[in-house]
């Protein structure tokens, strides 16, 4: 009978032991990947930056190569080509031109030339705005 306590005792020492092992174990495999994911968090931040930055510095030269195709461009003969309208009235409102005037010059609706001006305005507003968020999570 003593040794069927002695060997259950044992038996149960035992399995504390690997437990505890085990247990250990784990927990310093989950401290490992903790430490990775904060590696892998900092990194996909710091190449959402990159990426940030390089969209902001196209979408910035496309602005201007647009510009100077405005600026060198010369208007075709048909009026009624949607594109054509809409480099006409920038062009117009770049040269200062006012929006009575433009309607008049391209004969185009009112609301068209407005939306074509207020896209571009929109356009403008939402290239500038892309550096706010990433100033405000810096700041965070």
């Amino acid at each position: 009978m003593f040794d069927v306590f002695l060997y259950t005792l044992t038996a149960m020492a035992g399995g504390t032991i690997l437990y505890y092992t085990a247990r250990k174990q784990l927990l310093r495999r989950i401290e490992v990947m903790e430490e990775d994911l904060e590696r892998y968090a900092e990194v996909i931040a710091k190449m959402a930056e990159v990426q940030s930055r390089t969209f902001e510095k196209f979408s910035g030269r496309f602005e201007e190569l647009e510009e100077r195709v405005l600026d060198l461009s010369i208007p075709s003969q048909d009026p009624e080509l949607p594109l054509e309208k809409r480099h006409q009235v920038l062009s117009l409102a770049k040269q200062g031109v006012s929006l009575e005037e433009i309607v008049e010059r391209v004969k185009a609706p009112v609301g068209e030339a407005e939306l074509i001006l207020n896209l571009r305005k929109y356009q403008r507003g939402m290239m500038k705005n892309t550096a706010a968020p990433k100033q405000a999570a810096a700041h965070a």
